[in-house]
């Protein structure tokens, strides 16, 4: 009965963690009216939460395995529930931003730490039991936009962030109790500067590329100028740091290969044109469409609907189809409705057929939703398929591009949205943008394996 207490715990704590990664942005709007900023500005509580997670992702799950698994969950549940708190009473956008980093941080460990517990209390059904846990971040998308939207629409924006106060003190009590940690740990082997120097990289290019969107002086050209060669200085000196440290975050070795840099490669893009323009949407709809924050969260749902549904059909089906086409079909599919995000609703009404502008978002977003689902499930065989035998490092690599990719795209979007002034003319050319960048990326499946030959 215990275990399955922990199991339960560790669950919970995914699960808060996957509603925090929603809940945000339908809350996103109402950052720029009641704390007084822009655009530019209020994307930064999305992507520094990215970079955070980009950040300590690698380490987290080293730190479990050395110093053990109670240690570190509770340590990151302390982090994430504090910095829950200060986000919430945060007095402008600045000091918000500050504690979203803490945030990301904090709860980039609960996944490979809870994979970590689960392994340790079911090493007979391990496979199944972290299977399960997969199921739970499509869970908390369903459930993160309609709860934000509900908040927000009759309360305010900072009890998205209050609401994780009594389930991570209530997780925290639980831990305390019921997990143990009985292996002896070895002192772990952190590559640290190669966190630092790999997050200042990501930093700076954002900064610099902040800057420019929010001034054209010659003055601010400049420091941007500098801050994007320090970024590109930051990233060399990665580089050349990550192949010679014994413990790097990131094996160059395997990015050598054309397979593991078209995997990874489209991760980025991934990243970019699905997972961080998804954070957009609520802005889109509330902004442009004037949707309620309430509606702005409740079209999110069908997307969520649609993921689960195709992943697990496709799941089934793997070994028949193998991984190329299904790679093919889902991300052409949400290529496809990210560009009708941007232009279909002139099409739809064009058609005759009748709808109101969130049940026709909605039907756009299905249809995305379908298209992940369809893609991922083989997109994440195919990069474990490269080295089997090294499953961690691959996934670990595998999600550091895709929040990277997501970190960018926020910065990115927000670039072009500050920069046509007009709202609907600035979502239509990233909708498009990204749609087209995400098709253009689909050649790349052909370099990773097909999945057949290795079903036989």
């Amino acid at each position: 009965m215990r275990r399955y207490l922990i199991f339960v715990s560790a669950g919970l704590g995914l699960l808060m963690y996957s509603i925090d990664g929603t809940v945000v942005a339908v809350a996103f709007p109402n950052f720029i009216r009641e704390l007084h900023t822009n655009v530019l500005w209020a994307a930064w509580t999305i992507s520094i939460f990215f970079i955070a997670v980009a950040m300590a992702l690698p380490l987290a799950g080293k730190l479990s395995d050395s110093l053990g698994r109670k240690k570190v969950f509770l340590s990151s549940l302390t982090l994430f529930t504090a910095s829950s708190l200060a986000c919430g009473a945060a007095p402008n956008i600045y000091v918000l931003i500050a504690f979203r980093f803490l945030q990301g941080i904090g709860g980039a460990s609960f996944l490979p730490t809870a994979s970590g517990i689960v392994s340790d209390y079911f090493p007979e059904n391990r496979e199944r039991a972290i299977g399960l846990f997969t199921s739970i971040f499509p869970i908390g998308g369903i459930i993160g936009p309609n709860l934000g939207g509900w908040v927000v629409s009759r309360y305010s924006w900072r009890y998205v962030f209050y609401i994780n106060l009594p389930v991570g003190l209530a997780l925290m009590a639980l831990i305390a109790v019921l997990l143990k940690d009985s292996r002896v740990y070895s002192r772990p082997r952190i590559d640290a500067g190669g966190a630092l120097l790999f997050s200042g990289s990501v930093l700076f290019l954002m900064f610099g590329l902040n800057l420019v969107g929010e001034s054209f002086s010659a003055t601010s050209l400049l420091v941007a100028a500098t801050l994007l060669l320090l970024s590109l200085s930051f990233l060399l000196l990665f580089v050349h740091r990550e192949k010679k440290v014994t413990s790097p975050i990131l094996d160059m070795a395997l990015l050598q290969s054309k397979p593991f840099l078209a995997a990874n490669l489209l991760n980025l893009v991934i990243g970019a044109a699905v997972f961080g323009l998804f954070s957009f949407i609520p802005l889109y709809a509330t902004s442009v469409h004037n949707l309620s924050t309430l509606l702005s969260g409740m079209i999110l749902t069908p997307r969520s609907f649609g993921t689960i549904i195709a992943s697990a059909v496709v799941s089934f089906l793997l070994r028949r189809w193998g991984y190329r086409w299904p790679m093919v079909v889902g991300f052409a599919l949400t290529s496809l409705s990210t560009i009708l995000l941007g232009e279909g609703l002139p099409l739809w009404k064009m058609t005759g057929m009748r709808g109101s502008v969130a049940e026709v978002l909605s039907f756009f977003l299905l249809i995305s939703g379908i298209g992940a689902g369809t893609a991922f499930p083989a997109a994440n065989n195919a990069c474990i398929e490269l080295m089997p035998d090294r499953v961690a490092t691959i996934v670990g690599l595998r999600n550091t591009f895709r929040t990277v990719g997501g970190a960018l795209g926020v910065s990115l979007i927000t670039f072009i949205l500050h920069l046509c002034g007009d709202r609907a003319m600035g979502f239509r050319v990233t909708f498009i943008s990204c749609g087209l960048v995400l098709f253009c990326s689909i050649p790349l499946v052909f370099f990773m394996p097909s999945g057949k030959k290795e079903w036989g």
